[in-house]
């Protein structure tokens, strides 16, 4: 159920409240943050700190009044680098994927540093990491913002040539629950397919809830009748594996939440917003939309990381080791970072923990090297 304060008139009171109180708020907290020992976590700068409470504070308000862009479907300052998927034949849909009231639909994405250039013949060698963005499922981050970073740390640390950022519908209504995001994410692995790229040049990538997704790609991959081609690894950074219809109570009770950069209030609308309304479906759709407690067999390599200051690290660290007992150490790797918040792919460099960053991806390029050598 909505909050109160998502409707007009109180929208309007709550944001003017938010507005006023914020201010005060932070500028409390930010001498509060001088002595390290009255710090979050201790290790963390006093920038560090700020920023992360700051993005706490903006979370919670657009979960309390309801804020959503809808994901992008021009090409805007991208230009030819944004690419509008077309959904693949219906024969790749089955299984949860095949709801009466929820059909696959075109969806937007970005290529980094640039475009690749379709059917051309330096395309079928080039390695490609195929990423979907966080946000709880209802929260669109701007590409244009987070896709260079995410671009160039692949660049560097993975050696891709290419990454293709892509921006699933968010859940705002009834035919976008789930599984239209994981319809989505077939879409764009056919896509990227088309391109004419190898699958075993094609790493499935996301954080967060687009962690979450890359997991349920891989595992429809494995499981369901479609004919599309294995990749050949995947990753997940932080990813939201356990989804629930209690999510903020879950959340709100785990180690590091005080501290950690989500809220309680983001993840319980992500969980309203995204689980079917069917409880027949839901009973079906679990493993892909909650999958701790529910390994599955795997050919590729998956490479999961966690920070060990936030909150999903216990439930991220479980989900790994059941992969890893169903699987082997030599399909599944765990790289957990101390001190590290939600999301070490994008919140690095204001933790200070580049180098922490570069040294899991130097641990999933290793891991990914020794499959095929």
């Amino acid at each position: 159920m909505a909050p109160l304060w998502s409707s007009q008139p109180l929208k309007s009171i709550f944001v003017v409240w938010f507005m006023l109180k914020t201010p005060l708020h932070l500028a409390l907290l930010s001498l509060y943050y001088v002595p390290r020992r009255l710090r979050p976590v201790s290790q963390w700068s006093w920038k560090a700190c700020f920023l992360i409470t700051s993005s706490k504070f903006m979370l919670q308000y657009l979960a309390v009044t309801r804020s959503q862009e809808l994901p992008q479907m021009e090409p805007g300052k991208a230009k030819e680098r944004f690419v509008l998927a077309q959904p693949p034949p219906d024969d790749n849909f089955n299984g949860v994927l095949t709801p009466a009231s929820i059909r696959p639909a075109p969806v937007g994405g970005i290529w980094f540093p640039d475009a690749i250039r379709a059917g051309t013949s330096e395309v079928k060698n080039k390695k490609v990491v195929l990423h979907f963005p966080g946000g709880a499922f209802v929260i669109r981050f701007d590409l244009n913002d987070i896709g260079p970073g995410i671009s160039k740390t692949m660049t560097q640390h993975l050696k891709a040539s290419n990454t293709f950022v892509a921006q699933y519908r968010l859940a705002s209504g009834s035919n976008t629950r789930f599984p239209a995001a994981l319809q989505d994410s077939v879409t764009f692995y056919n896509y990227v397919l088309s391109t004419g790229v190898e699958p075993k040049n094609i790493i499935l990538s996301g954080d967060s809830a687009g962690g979450n997704l890359a997991i349920a790609l891989l595992r429809y991959l494995h499981t369901s009748q479609s004919q599309l081609p294995l990749p050949g690894a995947a990753m997940a950074f932080s990813p939201w594996v356990h989804v629930t219809a209690n999510a903020g109570e879950d959340y709100n009770r785990s180690r590091n939440s005080q501290a950690d950069v989500l809220g309680g209030s983001i993840l319980q609308w992500g969980a309203d917003a995204y689980l079917p309304e069917r409880n027949d479906l839901a009973r079906e759709a679990r493993p892909y939309i909650s999958p701790l407690h529910h390994p599955f067999k795997t050919d590729i390599p998956l490479f999961v990381h966690a920070g060990m200051a936030e909150a999903f690290y216990d439930s991220v660290k479980s989900f790994a080791q059941e992969m890893t007992e169903l699987n082997g150490e030599q399909r599944v790797r765990f790289h957990g970072t101390e001190y590290a918040s939600h999301d070490l792919l994008l919140g690095h460099e204001p933790l200070g923990l580049t180098a922490q960053l570069a040294t899991a991806l130097q641990d999933a390029y290793d891991f990914f090297d020794n499959q095929v050598n």
